[in-house]
């Protein structure tokens, strides 16, 4: 954080959240002198800001002395924020900057049973785009957003939502095999995005990422989408970038881990 940025706000607050942010899965412990190190302070400073956080019920004492864990507090803080509406109000100024660059119809959408169902749309400024609503259902094993979201899915789970010998064919290129969907969500997984080129609406192309919450969990998935003309093989490599960096800043939004166990991460 530059200086001029830093102007007028509290600087022990700052640190004391920098601390709360050194916390990962790979890392639940942390002692005051990486404290210190990390944060380029003195060692008694360092251990007054851990000592207040413990106090205020954000950490908590790790068994040896001058070592500190991440306390329920934060836990029960979390479930606030993916609460009810959070995971759209959360996602709402991430989709509308990645429209805003891209210019392609941005969308929001959640699981229910096999389908996908779309809680915010953020209509794209090109004159030519696809038109979409809140509430549109789509089937999950040909919408982009769909197999971000079957990707997220034990093997239990998706045969419960992909059960019989055929899925629907809603084109000519649906894929209607569930073997060969579910190797295509383990390239999903692989890569961290998910194309759909023409398999729910001839011509549409979509690109979509998964947005994961504070365990990991895949609860959401934004996609952008439009013409084929435009959203074409040459193209989708630098879209899919940006929605799958778009679908993380979502997720760290929501308290997820750094890496998730499986996926593709930036």
């Amino acid at each position: 954080m530059t200086t001029d940025a830093v102007k007028g706000l509290v600087g022990s607050l700052l640190h004391g959240l920098e601390i709360l942010d050194m916390y990962g899965r790979d890392r639940t412990e942390i002692g005051i002198g990486e404290m210190a190190q990390q944060l380029g302070l003195h060692r008694s400073t360092t251990s007054r800001l851990a000592a207040t956080l413990a106090a205020a019920g954000y950490l908590e004492p790790a068994g040896d002395p001058g070592r500190y864990r991440l306390s329920g507090k934060l836990a029960a803080l979390g479930e606030l924020v993916v609460s009810g509406g959070e995971i759209r109000r959360a996602a709402l100024p991430y989709l509308q900057d990645l429209v805003g660059r891209l210019g392609e119809t941005g969308h929001l959408a959640v699981l229910e049973g096999d389908e996908a169902v779309t809680v915010e749309v953020i209509d794209g400024w090109q004159t030519v785009r696809m038109h979409s609503w809140v509430g549109k259902r789509s089937p999950a094993h040909c919408s982009s957003m769909g197999k971000a979201l079957l990707a997220g899915l034990d093997q239990a789970a998706f045969d419960a939502r992909c059960p019989g010998p055929r899925l629907e064919a809603r084109t000519d290129r649906t894929i209607t095999d569930p073997a060969a969907l579910k190797q295509e969500l383990a390239g999903v997984r692989e890569r961290g995005y998910a194309v759909d080129r023409g398999e729910l609406e001839r011509h549409l192309c979509c690109v979509a990422a998964p947005v994961f919450d504070r365990t990991g969990a895949v609860v959401a998935g934004i996609s952008v989408s439009g013409p084929d003309s435009r959203i074409d093989e040459p193209h989708i490599p630098s879209i899919a970038d940006a929605v799958r960096r778009t679908a993380w800043q979502i997720s760290a939004r929501l308290g997820a881990p750094r890496e998730v166990p499986g996926w593709r991460t930036p």
